[in-house]
């Protein structure tokens, strides 16, 4: 599952999963740079890893989204 990064709180990141469960993550726990919206998920040893891929594609699946709106 995929989370994305909502806000960060000293050093705790507040998380929103796909199934929008709130997880509270120790930024100690994250690999990789990240920031507020950054995508991470769950790497095999119980760490966090972001993931650049999903979140270009995310991005641009809401870009494309938010285009096709006003595009009439």
């Amino acid at each position: 599952m995929f989370y994305s990064i909502d806000r960060i709180e000293e050093k705790v990141a507040v998380c929103i999963g796909d199934d929008d469960e709130i997880l509270l993550l120790s930024t100690d726990h994250i690999i990789g740079s990240y920031t507020e919206g950054s995508i991470i998920k769950e790497t095999e040893d119980d760490w966090y890893a972001v993931d650049e891929e999903e979140e270009i594609r995310r991005r641009n699946a809401n870009f494309e989204l938010a285009e096709s709106l006003f595009d009439e």
